[in-house]
């Protein structure tokens, strides 16, 4: 796939400190992204480390926060303009803290999540769900290598006829 004619980026966002089985799957995804990238079908990869949650308030005082609020933000766009359903983020809910009775706000972050952006477009997030199917990180990631074997599958063929 000659990734100049569409140019994909791929952001994948992996939980630190998870349960071992979710650390295999996270090593599975990423290893497969790695080679999609090395064979040149995905132009750019980037891994991003998160937590289990983030406290809006508080991530806005470092630029780390702030870079991951942005990227929340487009996937709250990017799901309330496309037929799918992030139900995976738990965007808005209150904890309460032990020590100090104080509320606060806080976004809970699946294991791993992945945006993928076309010509710098998001074009997907994952996990989502669309027309009641859930649709996680691997399949998306299984889907990207599957379109470039047939646009590589294509090339082939032209390049046989001519």
């Amino acid at each position: 796939m000659d990734s100049t004619a569409n140019p994909v980026r791929v952001e994948l966002f992996v939980r630190s400190l998870c349960p071992g089985d979710a650390r295999q799957h996270q090593h599975y995804v990423l290893d497969r992204l790695q080679a999609l990238e090395d064979a040149g079908r995905i132009e750019d990869l980037s891994i991003l480390i998160w937590g289990r949650r983030i406290e809006p308030r508080l991530a806005q005082r470092t630029a780390e926060g702030r870079h991951l609020l942005e990227r929340l933000s487009m996937f709250e766009q990017w799901e309330r303009d496309s037929d799918a359903s992030l139900d995976a983020f738990d965007w808005q809910h209150p904890v309460t803290n032990m020590v100090s009775d104080e509320s606060v706000t806080v976004i809970t972050l699946p294991t791993l999540a992945l945006a993928e952006y076309v010509d710098g477009d998001l074009q997907y997030v994952a996990p989502c769900t669309r027309d009641g199917t859930v649709h996680r990180v691997v399949d998306r990631v299984n889907a990207l290598g599957d379109t470039a074997d047939v646009a590589e599958e294509r090339e082939h063929e032209r390049t046989v006829v001519q």
